[in-house]
């Protein structure tokens, strides 16, 4: 038996709108507030805290890749038998729900956890708001902590004591709060009980002591911000029943106020005594629809609220058809509520599912990243093998490499401070401080001529790329151009103020560099027209060495003022300055890979830099003590130091394969130095003075030694 259709048709029209208000209030306004985000999450609506934290990230990999294998294992089935089928069908679907509780719990817990601050504060204040307000003193102060302190994450929902008025027939007033929570409370506990996996709700029936009013739901959010939470209470006078409802929760925290239109009761109970119906079964009647509205807009609020955090939420309205199709209720009434929850549930689907489109593609991105990484680092592992197992092979042929002098030149007559061998590896200038220039077939060690026009020492001698000009600089404070294979002289321009130290000509560029003495500049010249280009600025002592980068774009130097510096040909800019070499830089020298700076200082050191960076690789020691150990260098340094050689180096040079370093001494050695390990490799001895210069044949199996001894030792390796 039910209500007449007409009043079963008002009591809908009722509680249709306040499905729809709150459906768009509390429910579809978070699904839209979520999918209008830069980067939403998906259908579960999660704050961005939750959303980018990495645990619920993982999960939701996890359940995609776990989906992705159930809907291939589906198809996979698809032509089995029938009784197969529906075996593995229901494994599957058990399977996917497990997996989706599995999410609903991960979601409360990561809830509870970033809750946990705000709980926090609330609890520090709690004694102050209850001093501030004596509302609270309605209330009880342990319960609300006890409240606050719970672990679990769920929805706390409250039921007031209805406000009846004193007209109100005695049935109400004696019976109404007593069967409201108690009626509640046992639809919760069967339904949503607080310690279940789905959709937990913590429910009190007795923690308002008296009737409440909107301004109180606001007071007592004040209190309970961090923990979500639905509020249902209702006054009702002599002949209507006010429904209201109070919300607030995660996603939105401050307080939804929201009203159904007044049920007039006593229009019902005058038609059910007009179909002979008792006072007392009447108003018997009228109690259990408002109870039964009560358990309609918890389970309602509960479902909506569990939809909004949780995409695989199935909301348990759908199936208490059984519990609301009882006499008097009919099953249309949770229509709306039914239709309004479906109606967020596809909202969350179309969103959820946009996201698992973003996730998949972020995910195989992230897989192809890693994959890409993998790879590489597996090359690089190769690389490293291959290049150490290169580098220990070249070290040992190095190792067993015999050096020999094939040959000493006579023809200075005083020291033989620089030395150049050309591309071809054919022809090798000498400068001397006698003030000439030899010029030598490297290959029968013929003399081919003497370029004179110095007036002074010659200090610095090169050979251009493409063999066919030498260029020299003096302490006679000039610069002179000369045809190599002719020995003509094409022009002379002054220089530097007392001494052009050295020059070295540009690979790709035609463009000459000079350094020189009291000045303290580098200066940049055409090479074709001698013109001056740019003055580069910047050392505070004599400038004594010059060197060009193999590509042409870089400049070192070397100077007295114990730094080495770093120029940008192009521009003149000054790329770095590298300190800590305690005293003059007397050479320079740039390797064949444009990598590495070797410079030679009167510390009885090489440094050898990374030319980008200028960080220190390693330190060749040339003081006199022997073996004694490595020293760290610090973060970015090697810790190679070698100390084989007594004296301090006064020229470098590295061969063009970038394996081996020679350096000339005053203990009259040179020096042979696996580039790339650090070791010396031998010790070359012939000269009776100082060693002031060394040069590298393109071969790399003649090296070319200058001395104070006035000759000049050809070298060859076997």
């Amino acid at each position: 038996m039910s209500l007449p259709r007409p009043l079963s048709d008002t009591l809908i029209e009722l509680l249709k709108p306040v499905a729809s208000e709150l459906g768009e209030r509390l429910g579809a306004s978070a699904v839209n507030e979520r999918y209008a985000e830069i980067e939403p999450s998906g259908s579960s609506a999660l704050n961005q805290q939750i959303k980018k934290d990495p645990r619920w990230i993982k999960a939701q990999v996890r359940y995609l890749q776990r989906q992705q294998t159930r809907e291939q294992e589906l198809i996979a089935i698809a032509d089995a038998e029938e009784r197969v089928r529906e075996e593995r069908a229901n494994r599957i679907k058990a399977q996917e729900l497990r997996d989706k509780r599995a999410i609903s719990r991960l979601c409360r817990e990561l809830m509870r956890e970033f809750q946990s601050e705000a709980i926090r504060v609330k609890l520090s204040e709690i004694q102050t708001i209850w001093d501030r307000d004596n509302w609270f003193s309605n209330l009880s102060r342990q319960e609300t902590e006890q409240i606050l302190q719970q672990q679990q994450h769920r929805l706390l929902l409250l039921v007031a004591p209805a406000k009846i008025s004193e007209d109100c027939p005695d049935s109400f007033r004696h019976n109404l709060n007593i069967e409201l929570p108690a009626k509640l409370r046992s639809f919760l506990n069967q339904h949503y009980p607080q310690h279940g996996d789905l959709c937990p709700v913590q429910f009190y029936g007795d923690y308002f002591k008296k009737p409440i009013s909107d301004i109180d739901v606001e007071r007592l959010q004040s209190v309970l911000s961090p923990v979500p939470t639905a509020i249902l209470y209702s006054d009702i006078s002599d002949y209507e029943v006010n429904f209201h409802v109070g919300f607030w929760g995660v996603i939105n925290q401050s307080v939804s106020l929201v009203a159904m239109q007044p049920w007039n009761w006593e229009e019902v109970y005058n038609q059910l005594e007009a179909e002979g119906k008792d006072r007392k079964v009447s108003l018997r009647i009228i109690r259990q629809i408002i109870v039964t509205i009560h358990k309609l807009l918890a389970a309602f609020l509960a479902d909506l609220y569990y939809l909004n955090i949780d995409f695989t939420h199935e909301p348990q309205l759908f199936n208490l058809e059984a519990e609301f199709a009882q006499e008097w209720f009919s099953k249309d009434w949770a229509l709306p509520y039914i239709e309004t929850l479906k109606e967020i549930q596809e909202q969350q689907r179309i969103v959820y599912k946009g996201e698992m489109r973003r996730l998949t593609l972020r995910e195989a991105k992230a897989r192809a990243e890693r994959q890409r990484l993998e790879e590489a680092e597996l090359k690089r592992r190769e690389e490293l093998e291959a290049a150490s197992k290169r580098a220990k092979e070249l070290a040992d042929k190095l190792t067993h490499l015999k050096w020999r002098c094939v040959f000493t030149l006579l023809g200075h007559s005083s020291f033989v401070n620089s030395l150049a061998i050309s591309p071809d590896g054919k022809i090798l200038a000498s400068g001397s401080w006698d003030k000439t220039i030899k010029i030598w077939n490297l290959e029968t060690t013929e003399l081919i001529g003497t370029l004179t026009g110095h007036s002074d020492r010659v200090n610095s001698v090169a050979i251009s790329y493409d063999g066919k000009m030498l260029v020299s600089g003096s302490s006679d404070e000039t610069i002179k151009f000369w045809n190599l294979h002719n020995g003509d002289l094409l022009c002379t321009f002054p220089g530097h103020s007392m001494e052009v130290n050295s020059v070295a000509i540009n690979p790709k560029h035609q463009i000459i560099a000079s350094c020189g003495g009291a000045d303290n500049t580098i200066k940049l010249w055409n090479l074709r027209s001698g013109e001056l280009l740019r003055t580069l600025k910047g050392h505070s002592d004599n400038v004594n060495s010059v060197v060009f980068s193999p590509d042409g774009k870089i400049l070192a130097s070397g100077s007295s003022d114990a730094t080495s510096k770093v120029w940008d040909v192009e521009s003149g800019k000054l790329l770095r300055t590298l300190s800590g070499l305690n005293v003059g830089v007397n050479s320079v020298a740039i390797a064949p890979d444009g990598q590495i700076l070797a410079s030679v200082s009167n510390d009885y050191t090489i440094k050898l830099r990374n030319l980008q960076t200028g960080s220190l690789l390693r330190i060749l020691n040339t003081n006199s003590g022997r073996g004694k150990g490595v020293t760290n260098l610090g973060m970015n340094e090697a810790v190679h130091i070698l100390q084989n050689y007594v004296s301090r180096g006064e020229s470098v040079a590295i061969s063009r394969d970038g394996l081996s370093l020679a350096s000339g001494c005053d203990d009259n050695t040179i020096n042979i130095w696996n580039l790339q390990t650090g070791e010396l490799l031998t010790s070359l001895k012939g000269h009776s003075g100082t060693v002031y210069s060394v040069a590298i044949a393109p071969s790399g199996k003649i090296l070319v030694s200058g001395s104070a001894d006035q000759t000049i030792k050809i070298w060859r390796c076997d």
